[in-house]
């Protein structure tokens, strides 16, 4: 989970002179908290090998503290190293035998090996002698056993128990939102955090799963609620914004989602992905001007970002200003030949300027890229017979099924066959749409607004009306 620092000058500074020293193998004396604050650092920025390079130089200078020994492990267990972390453990162990942190380490290596009778042992052990406010972590340590034998709600258990020993595990916290998803106890996870947050109401990772918990079963208005507490209790924690922000989008809640987003900038500063999720609020709610100015901002950030070109133009699409969207829509195709959304607004673009041989084109290569989203079928589709190609619409009709199958391709059938004077058969493919998916009739009448005229269609539309009233009593 994403809980990023803030650093100063000064300790960038004395990063930068650790790599220069090393680099000219030059061993500076440092302290032991410097040390581990250069290998937090390391850590953070996902540098294990230099994080790595860091514990050996702490090792050399504190060769009888076990602390470097267990780091050095760990860091190598995370880049896959199991048999050299192993390794480094039974040297730590040589210095402090009975060290808790050591055995712990052992057992999570030992059960992501697959030696997992090993390292329940070493637990079953443990826990004979160990004290109480121990137990946290050796409940914790059992939960990677079960997650390795995939025993997902065994796992969910022993980390409730850990959490239950020490309110306080973060790390057991982060590992129940995992083992929720795995398991699939969200109703449990709803009532365990809400019991953990009764007993300590700034856990910003109790919040955060509890938020998580409720998102996965539909209760989004408390999700984003829940959420909020996360970040509101943690201001550095920065999953939660960008959690909470994305149920947001997904809910149309875009004022929401912009609040959250200027809140994550105060205290991250610029972030690209966040800026371009903030032109899409923006442009949802219809400030199209200032969606282009973030736009326009990110790419003097990054001038090579198709996707920022991409919602440019649909910034002048919405506008209706279609020669600024097809050169939009241009730079981004240039960037990302292979985004099949990209050829289908283009295609929608040159048709609105009567560039029709081009959007022709377009829509083609939008279903050669797309095959499987019947959307992309359907404009097309609906785009050929508007000008006149029912023949041609026909064909691509029968092109799709060999990729998909929708109601809205099927309304498009009845259409072209309506209109090639196949009245029969436009209604039975009418009646096959209205069965498939009812609501999605109105397709007929944007395609060919006259048909509404149909009194047999609009009979036939009636009838499917009352089935699916019917069906929701």
């Amino acid at each position: 989970m994403e809980h990023r620092t803030q650093r100063d000058s000064s300790f960038l500074n004395l990063v930068s002179d650790f790599e220069t020293n090393f680099e000219k193998g030059i061993n500076v004396i440092y302290d032991q908290d410097t040390f581990l604050r250069i290998i937090r650092y390391y850590e953070e920025e996902l540098q294990y090998d230099k994080a790595i390079e860091v514990a050996v130089s702490a090792i050399d200078q504190y060769p009888s503290s076990p602390d470097f020994y267990i780091i050095r492990a760990r860091l190598l267990f995370q880049s896959n190293l199991n048999e050299e972390a192993i390794e480094v453990l039974e040297k730590a162990e040589k210095i402090s035998p009975y060290e808790l942190d050591i055995l712990l380490l052992k057992v999570r290596i030992l059960a992501f090996q697959g030696s997992v009778d090993e390292a329940r042992n070493i637990l079953k052990e443990m826990k004979r002698y160990v004290q109480s406010n121990d137990l946290s972590d050796v409940y914790l340590s059992e939960s990677y056993i079960k997650e390795v034998e995939r025993d997902y709600h065994s796992m969910y258990e022993s980390l409730t128990k850990s959490v239950i020993c020490d309110i306080g595990n973060e790390e057991a916290l982060e590992r129940i939102g995992f083992a929720v998803q795995l398991s699939k106890n969200y109703k449990s996870s709803i009532q365990f955090h809400q019991m953990i947050i009764n007993e300590q109401p700034f856990s910003y990772l109790a919040w955060y799963n509890l938020g998580h918990a409720y998102s996965c079963i539909g209760e989004y208005n408390k999700a984003i609620n829940a959420l909020e507490y996360s970040f509101i209790t943690e201001p550095n924690f920065e999953n939660g914004y960008l959690d909470c922000a994305d149920i947001c989008i997904q809910e149309k809640r875009f004022e929401k989602a912009l609040d959250i987003y200027e809140g994550y900038l105060e205290v991250f500063g610029i972030n690209e992905e966040v800026l371009v999720n903030m032109a899409e609020c923006r442009f949802q709610i219809g400030n199209l001007n200032k969606a282009k100015t973030i736009l326009n901002k990110l790419l003097k950030l990054d001038p090579y970002n198709d996707e920022v070109y991409y919602k440019l133009g649909l910034c002048y699409a919405k506008a209706e200003n279609w020669n600024k969207a097809i050169d939009a829509y241009h730079k981004a195709i240039t960037l990302e030949d292979g985004c099949e959304d990209y050829y289908l607004s283009m295609a929608i673009a040159h048709n609105a300027i009567g560039s029709f041989e081009k959007a022709e084109f377009f829509f083609g290569q939008a279903v050669e890229m797309g095959p499987e989203q019947s959307q992309y079928w359907k404009e097309y589709i609906s785009f050929l017979i508007k000008v006149g190609k029912k023949e041609k619409a026909l064909q691509v009709f029968s092109d799709s099924d060999d990729y998909t199958f929708g109601a809205d391709l099927l309304f498009c059938r009845g259409v072209a066959l309506y209109l090639n004077g196949d009245k029969a058969g436009a209604f039975s493919s009418f009646e096959e749409g209205l069965k498939e998916d009812y609501d999605q009739h109105k397709i007929i009448f944007d395609i060919e607004p006259e048909l509404s005229l149909d009194k047999e269609l609009n009979s036939m539309i009636k009838y499917y009306e009352g089935e699916v009233l019917r069906e929701n009593i």
